[in-house]
């Protein structure tokens, strides 16, 4: 469980979520349920919006969704060792770091707001400026894909935004999000591999990084995508929801056992080799697939409930050294892709 003040620590995060359901989704495969699966980099964590029962409205769980992705897409990416030293040295992320330590602390909420109220003062996103009147530091004010891109490019990451404006396939059903998606894990593939329709086979892993995907009133991070026999699921993690014990505990279990390669920053052996040496992970009950799995998973009809969407994905290159907001004026306008 997370201590600490909910806008001003830094969190933790749940680590080996992807491993973990790597092996639920190994034995839904070997059920017949599972044709196949491809997972993002298995350093991402998973995190949680907080409540505090004992004083009425405090907590994020209300409007900290789009934070918690943003610090669940962080985490997956400052623990690249060529990435982490980059922006331990920004000047926006030197008070959190420590010389002794690979480890850089994920910003907490209040940490992220004034990274993106310093973009804004540096000339990124006037409209979005405007819309929060140039102030966010302490408010709780939901924040959207276009904060998340602002957090991100200020840090010098090039980010892109991908709109889809509207449904593409019957039953208004996302059908060219799911490719888009498909396509983005699957370019993530060791070369060779036979990425093809119908061409993966078992249970993939890629050190793609997460996707943060952004409907009106609530986002989440996208972790991988499932083939079923009734069709596609998105494997998703929802900061909205609870983490099963049984996941936390093998994950608590995993980290024990491990003499600190989870760190991120760490750099340590191969990011599949986790998965590799461990196929039963310890206190984890395979044949409970199903119901573990169910929070993780996000389906065509259920993704039809809403009419738009955005993802928003870091382009696989280090972060620029370069903090002049000069330098960065190039990514100051948000040029969104959109998918028709």
């Amino acid at each position: 469980m997370e201590e600490g003040d909910y806008q001003t620590a830094s969190p933790t995060g749940l680590p080996h979520v992807p491993t973990l359901l790597a092996a639920l989704l190994g034995e839904s495969e070997r059920a017949g349920e599972t044709g196949w699966a491809i997972l993002c980099d298995s350093q991402v964590r998973q995190i949680r919006t907080r409540s505090e029962r004992r004083k009425l409205g405090a907590g994020d769980w209300a409007w900290g969704c789009g934070y918690r992705n943003l610090q669940m897409l962080f985490s997956a990416i400052q623990a690249r060792p060529a990435y982490h030293h980059i922006l331990a040295l920004h000047p926006l992320l030197r008070s959190l770091s420590t010389p002794d330590s690979p480890y850089l602390p994920i910003p907490s909420i209040l940490h992220w707001q004034r990274i993106i109220q310093d973009a804004w003062l540096s000339g990124f996103d006037p409209p979005g400026a405007a819309h929060f009147d140039r102030r966010l530091v302490g408010k709780k004010s939901w924040i959207g894909t276009t904060e998340v891109y602002v957090a991100l490019s200020r840090l010098g990451l090039r980010c892109q935004i991908v709109d889809f404006p509207h449904p593409t396939g019957p039953n208004a059903q996302h059908v060219k999000l799911f490719q888009w998606v498909e396509n983005y894990f699957k370019s993530g593939l060791p070369q060779g591999t036979d990425s093809t329709a119908g061409g993966v086979r078992g249970i993939e892993r890629t050190e793609r990084l997460p996707l943060y995907l952004q409907h009106e009133g609530h986002s989440r991070t996208i972790i991988g995508i499932e083939g079923r026999r009734e069709g596609q699921q998105l494997l998703i993690l929802d900061p909205a929801k609870k983490v099963a014990d049984p996941l936390r505990n093998a994950a608590e279990r995993i980290g024990a056992s491990t003499a600190s390669p989870a760190l991120p920053g760490s750099g340590g052996g191969s990011r599949r080799s986790l998965l590799l040496s461990r196929p039963n992970p310890p206190s984890l009950d395979l044949s409970r697939h199903r119901k573990l799995l169910a929070p993780y998973r996000l389906s065509l009809a259920e993704l039809s409930k809403k009419k738009q969407y955005q993802i928003l994905y870091v382009l696989d290159q280090p972060p620029d050294p370069n903090h002049d907001p000069q330098h960065q004026a190039p990514f100051h306008s948000i040029q969104s892709l959109r998918i028709l």
